[in-house]
């Protein structure tokens, strides 16, 4: 069955609220229920949303490494001169 999807913006704080949130449900004791089926699909939008946090880490992490690069003339031919002396 094919399922529609949606491109929604998350800040990296939104994310990690709905982290937070989906813990605190994941996390609650629900009288008369007995296995804990209902718990899964919030488990996986949890991990998915845990991987999307890393992503957002990693890509911060280029941006300060490229920022650094700048700053420091690194790869920057205009900084250049002439070590052949």
């Amino acid at each position: 069955m094919m399922q529609a999807t949606a491109l929604i913006k998350f800040t990296r704080s939104e994310v990690q609220l709905l982290i937070n949130s989906l813990h605190m449900s994941i996390s609650t004791v629900v009288p008369c229920v007995e296995n804990g089926e209902w718990k899964k699909p919030y488990e996986k939008i949890q991990k998915d949303l845990k991987n999307i946090t890393e992503q957002f880490i990693e890509k911060e992490r280029e941006i300060n490494i490229n920022v650094k690069k700048e700053e420091t003339g690194v790869n920057n031919p205009a900084e250049c001169y002439d070590c052949s002396d």
